[in-house]
C-alpha cells in the first residue's frame, strides 16, 4: 500500500513538472521593454525551472535503480517511460518531426566580403530569432547543430558568437525548427521581424519547409544546483 501511495505522489510531481515546462515553452514571447534587472530576474527564473527538471530526472534515475531488483515489472516500466519523457522535454534526446529549416547567409553575393566582420552574427540577433520562433509555435530549435534549451547561453567571446559554449560556424548556417504547424511557421518567417533585423546586418534569413527535421540532443554537461546527497534510511 505504501508503495502505491509513493508511486501516486511521484506521478503527480512529474505531471506538475511537465505542465510547468510545457507552459514555459509555449508562452508567446513579445518584444521586451523591461530593464536589465527585470530581464536578469526572468532569466534566473527560467534557469530555476530547468534546474528543477534536471533534479527530477536525477531523482527518478535513482528510483529506477532502487526498483530494478523488484518483481514489480509494471512499476519499473512506468518509471522508465516517465524518465524518457522527462529527458525528451529537457532536450536531452534526439528528436525528429515536421518543421522548417532557416538559412542565414550573406544578403549580397559579394565573394570578397564573405567571412568578414560585416557578416558576423551578433548574439542578440539569434536571441530575437529564438523569441520570435517561440511566439509562432516552435517546439524545438537547433542552431548550427546546437540544441537550444531554456538555459542555453548565447554570447560573444573575443568577437565570436558562442552557443552552448561552442563557436558558431562561418555563414551560411542552418536553424532547424520542429513545430506542429510548419506551414504557418514558414509563412510567418517569410515576413518576420527577424528577417528585417538580419537584413540590416547584411544577412539574409530564408525559410524552407522540410518534411522531416532531426535535431541533436543537448550534449553539454548538466550542472544541477540545490541538490543534496541522499541520506541512508
Amino acid at each position: 500500500m505504501k508503495r502505491r501511495i509513493k508511486f501516486f505522489i511521484m506521478t503527480m510531481i512529474v505531471g506538475f513538472m511537465l505542465a510547468v515546462q510545457f507552459h514555459t515553452n509555449q508562452e508567446p514571447v513579445v518584444r521586451d521593454t523591461r530593464d536589465i534587472w527585470e530581464l536578469r530576474n526572468d532569466l534566473e527564473s527560467q534557469k530555476q525551472i530547468q534546474q528543477e527538471l534536471y533534479a527530477e530526472i536525477y531523482k527518478y534515475e535513482q528510483l529506477i535503480d532502487e526498483y530494478s531488483d523488484s518483481d514489480k515489472d509494471g512499476q519499473l516500466e512506468t518509471l522508465e517511460e516517465t524518465l524518457a519523457d522527462l529527458k525528451k522535454d529537457a532536450g536531452l534526446t534526439e528528436v525528429s518531426g515536421q518543421g522548417i529549416e532557416l538559412t542565414i547567409e550573406p544578403l549580397l553575393n559579394d565573394e570578397d566580403l564573405v567571412g568578414k566582420a560585416a557578416y558576423s552574427i551578433h548574439p542578440e540577433l539569434l536571441r530575437r530569432l529564438i523569441n520570435e520562433l517561440n511566439s509562432y509555435g516552435a517546439e524545438e530549435i537547433a542552431i548550427d547543430g546546437e540544441r537550444i534549451i531554456n538555459t542555453s547561453p548565447i554570447r560573444e567571446v573575443n568577437g565570436k558568437t558562442y552557443i552552448n559554449d561552442k563557436p558558431i560556424s562561418p555563414i551560411p548556417i542552418k536553424v532547424k525548427v520542429l513545430t506542429r504547424d510548419p506551414g504557418k511557421l514558414h509563412t510567418e518567417m517569410l515576413t518576420s521581424q527577424s528577417g528585417e533585423d538580419f537584413a540590416r546586418e547584411n544577412l539574409l534569413l530564408s525559410s524552407e519547409l522540410v518534411g522531416e527535421v532531426s535535431l541533436p540532443p543537448y550534449n553539454q554537461q548538466l550542472r544541477v544546483k540545490f541538490m543534496k546527497e541522499k541520506e541512508d534510511t
